[in-house]
């Protein structure tokens, strides 16, 4: 009985393993074709990024270079905030704030020079064209440097979709193409993979890591309506796709 059993699982382990390989020959049998595809768009940058440093020192006592810098910082992020609408996803916040005893070296003793405060308020917002006043306000406010200026787009996500979706079907245009000059034809898909990527660029000032004196007079050597001096440009979303096709 035992016997019987057993040769009846050998018999259906042996029937399902030709079915399987069988399947797995006809797939290895099949031929298909790969491309790889790559399409390009260009755009117009929607949202900015900077930060606004101020530093302040004193040789007097740390109190003084923390009331110094907290006066300059309000009085930026008080009229920066004037500037963007939070209504539209614009923000503002204070990071990176630090203070420090600075020192220098005299005949090879370390000897406290000054206290210096660091604060960072970094700013987000939709109003590219009104950044170049932003900036000037911050410098006039006091703030000694303008950082990390960056541009990018806020549809990525959309703008990425659609221009995937134009990339696969030149994707199985092409493959149709190279199938029908071999005499074949495109039967379906094998496998299919893409990705978007954005060019990145960041725009620095013209007045950045100036001194608050130098970029005062820089300021003023300006026309109130020239703001500081920055190009947007454009920006490259690049889409890929690489898939590979069934033929006939």
């Amino acid at each position: 009985m035992k016997k019987g059993f057993i040769s009846l699982l050998l018999i259906f382990a042996m029937f399902v393993f030709g079915i399987c390989n069988s399947a797995y020959s006809a797939e290895q049998e099949k031929g298909y074709v790969s491309v790889n595809t790559s399409s390009e768009l260009e755009l117009v940058p929607d949202v900015v990024d900077f930060s606004v440093e101020i530093v302040t020192t004193s040789k007097e006592s740390m109190a003084k270079a923390v009331a110094d810098n907290k006066k300059i910082s309000g009085k930026v992020y008080e009229d920066l905030k004037k500037s963007i609408d939070t209504t539209k996803g614009d923000s503002i916040k204070t990071s990176n704030y630090n203070t420090t005893p600075v020192y220098r070296y005299n005949n090879n003793k370390r000897v406290l020079d000054y206290y210096q405060v660091t604060n960072n308020v970094n700013i987000h917002t939709k109003k590219i064209s009104e950044v170049g006043k932003m900036l000037d306000t911050a410098t006039q406010d006091g703030a000694t440097s303008v950082n990390n200026v960056s541009y990018s787009v806020s549809k990525y996500d959309s703008e990425c979709n659609k221009l995937l979706a134009e990339t696969a079907k030149k994707a199985k245009q092409q493959a149709e193409t190279i199938a029908a000059s071999v005499g074949s034809e495109i039967l379906g898909v094998k496998s299919i993979d893409g990705s978007c990527s954005l060019s990145s660029r960041n725009v620095m000032p013209r007045m950045m890591l100036m001194s608050k004196s130098a970029a005062l007079g820089a300021v003023n050597e300006m026309t109130a309506d020239s703001g500081v001096n920055i190009e947007v440009g454009t920006m490259k979303l690049y889409a890929r796709v690489n898939a590979f096709f069934y033929l006939k």
